[in-house]
């Protein structure tokens, strides 16, 4: 779904990516870990094309980000981050701008609703988002972001600000989507207990590349050792021991 070949990107007069490679499949949920700093956000701009890169390809369902950008963007959601929102528009009002933009079904609008009622969110649909709190705003983000129900779901930190009963319905919705088996879902996390149990695979971004890939089988192995988390591992994966 998702296939990343010697992404260079210069941030700042900073290389913050060096070649790196990477590939997501359909039906992965996958962490993408990292300390402050290592690129996390500057990779997930850079897969749908809001990053410049300098060197290495990007391909969404087989299409070129950057030759062919709107059919690799077609195939991809995107949380909205909360400080993109408009505050002059109330949360159902901006959901149904989004639908109408993107020219989503109707089923589309009544499945983003139904969401906005597992999270938490149906109380403020009518109020403006320039009154909600960070955590409304992240939970309006993340339902305009996968309205969509692309193949592709990107996620920057989409957990941050979330309340915990909205966090716990957000990352079962999640678990969910991934079993059924044809949506890849990226979650870039400092979250990396959702490791201990709900991702099947662990990718750690340290100088720059992917350093060290933990797919399902290496996962299961380390949750089936009573000697070993898979925190303490991934901790140790980022710091390079």
């Amino acid at each position: 779904m998702l296939e990343i070949d010697g992404l260079t990107v210069e941030r700042s007069g900073r290389r913050v990516l060096e070649s790196l490679d990477w590939r997501v499949e359909r039906g992965e949920w996958v962490g993408l870990v990292g300390a402050n700093g290592t690129g996390k956000s500057t990779l997930m701009g850079a897969i749908v094309g809001l990053v410049a890169a300098q060197a290495g390809q990007v391909r969404i369902g087989g299409h070129d980000v950057a030759t062919r950008t709107s059919a690799a963007r077609d195939l991809c959601a995107v949380a909205v981050a909360p400080e993109r929102l408009p505050d002059g528009l109330t949360v159902r009002q901006m959901l149904e701008l989004v639908h109408s933009a993107r020219g989503l079904p109707a089923s589309a609008l009544a499945a983003s609703l139904a969401l906005t009622e597992r999270l938490g969110l149906s109380p403020w649909l009518d109020t403006f988002l320039g009154a909600c709190s960070l955590g409304t705003r992240q939970k309006a983000g993340i339902v305009a972001g996968l309205s969509s129900r692309a193949p592709l779901w990107l996620l920057d930190e989409s957990l941050n600000g979330l309340d915990p009963v909205s966090a716990y319905a957000f990352k079962q919705f999640l678990a969910e989507q991934q079993r059924i088996g044809d949506t890849a879902i990226v979650l870039a996390t400092h979250g990396i207990e959702l490791a201990e149990r709900l991702l099947t695979r662990v990718s750690v971004l340290r100088d720059g590349r992917i350093g060290d890939d933990f797919d399902r089988n290496r996962l299961d192995a380390i949750r089936a050792d009573p000697s070993r988390s898979v925190e303490a591992v991934l901790v140790a994966a980022m710091r390079g021991d």
